[in-house]
């Protein structure tokens, strides 16, 4: 509970802190004679910057408070690769941004380290293979998006990593349900 309380008087100074920086970019740049309307200084450009990165990192804790399972860039241009970690250390995600936008291979993991799935993007959108796994590592399911859409036969397995179900998809819609053989 006191680790809660702590976050929340945390977020709570950002909050405030925020709202103060904005009042004073506001100030300096509505505050000025009207016909003194001058380009922002450097100083004033850097500020608007830093409250602009302050206030996408507070959206996306709070996206991620929500949601802890959501994964978020660095900032909506970002390109690079992406590590995000569960507190013990054990990674959570691994993948690659393009533009702010997921793309090529993204794996995840659960808290213990094992495999949990396996994606592939194209410009943010689902595209390829997608195979997840159960946590004693047995095949959850494994099947093909194509344009963030369900595509081809999908296979479902149960724990014990017997083939469960079999599902042709298409645009998203079920075909239809393909014997076990």
């Amino acid at each position: 509970m006191a680790i809660e309380n702590n976050k929340y008087l945390h977020m709570k100074n950002k909050i405030v802190n925020l709202f103060l920086i904005s009042s004073f970019v506001i100030c300096l740049v509505n505050c000025k004679a009207d016909g003194d309307q001058e380009q922002l200084t450097e100083e004033e450009k850097r500020i608007q910057d830093s409250i602009s990165k302050v206030e996408q990192r507070l959206r996306g804790d709070s996206l991620k408070q929500k949601n802890p399972l959501l994964i978020l860039p660095p900032d909506s241009a970002y390109t690079g690769d992406y590590v995000d970690k569960y507190p013990s250390g054990i990674k959570k995600f691994v993948g690659f941004y393009r533009f702010g936008k997921r793309h090529g291979q993204w794996f995840s993991f659960y808290p213990n380290g094992a495999a949990w799935s396996e994606m592939h993007y194209d410009k943010g959108l689902r595209h390829g293979p997608n195979l997840a796994y159960f946590e004693n590592g047995k095949m959850r399911f494994s099947g093909f998006y194509k344009n963030d859409k369900q595509d081809s036969v999908w296979s479902y397995y149960d724990t014990t990593g017997a083939l469960a179900q079999k599902v042709l998809f298409k645009n998203d819609r079920v075909l239809k349900y393909l014997p076990l053989k």
